[in-house]
């Protein structure tokens, strides 16, 4: 009786599950079709760069073909600038893997004034506050988006140190062609 090899070749079978998006004034939730999966066939992650991964697998049929399985990997873009991406969180429900992406709380909003009440209000016009320079990122006195505060002065940097290594990179090959030169020279014979 011939016994089957333990280390058969298992044959993937990929494929693209359909996914729902519901949007929400605070929050998005990606709703992902997975017939016939287990919560425990199923993984999300998060990267650091704000890519939700998300990729699951399952055998096919292990009675018949214990060498096939079906798989799929999905990437969906989810910056911290659009998400809170430590409040995101999942659920496998009836077949289905659902993802909740909440955005970010905003800030409350100002105090309504009763028209009733009497006020006075100033309205002369005030210089805008001063800027701040700490550490190179710059400060609007919580009046600028995160995204123009931070990324600005950081590919700024960047491109500071790329062009500050390119200029070491060409100094030092500057220098050790001379000293090949000059080693050339030195162990040349003149006729």
């Amino acid at each position: 009786m011939a016994a089957k090899s333990v280390d058969q070749e298992i044959v993937y079978e990929e494929f693209e599950p359909f996914c729902k998006w519901q949007r929400k004034e605070d929050r998005d939730v990606l709703e992902i079709q997975l017939q016939d999966f287990k919560k425990e066939q199923l993984k999300v992650q998060i990267s650091n760069h704000g890519v939700l991964k998300i990729s699951g697998e399952r055998p096919l049929d292990p009675t018949k073909e214990p060498t096939k399985r079906s798989k799929f990997y999905k990437e969906v873009p989810a910056p911290s600038s659009k998400y809170d991406t430590r409040a995101i969180h999942a659920k496998f429900v009836s077949n289905n893997l659902i993802i909740t992406l909440p955005k970010p709380k905003t800030s409350p909003p100002e105090r309504v004034i009763s028209p009733s009440a009497p006020t006075k209000i100033d309205q002369t016009p005030k210089p805008p506050p001063p800027l701040a320079n700490i550490g190179g990122n710059v400060s609007m006195g919580g009046q600028c988006q995160l995204t123009k505060c931070r990324k600005q002065p950081m590919f700024r940097s960047r491109l500071a140190k790329v062009a500050a290594s390119l200029a070491a990179t060409a100094v030092a090959a500057v220098v050790l062609a001379a000293y090949v030169h000059y080693m050339y020279k030195s162990c040349t014979v003149d006729d």
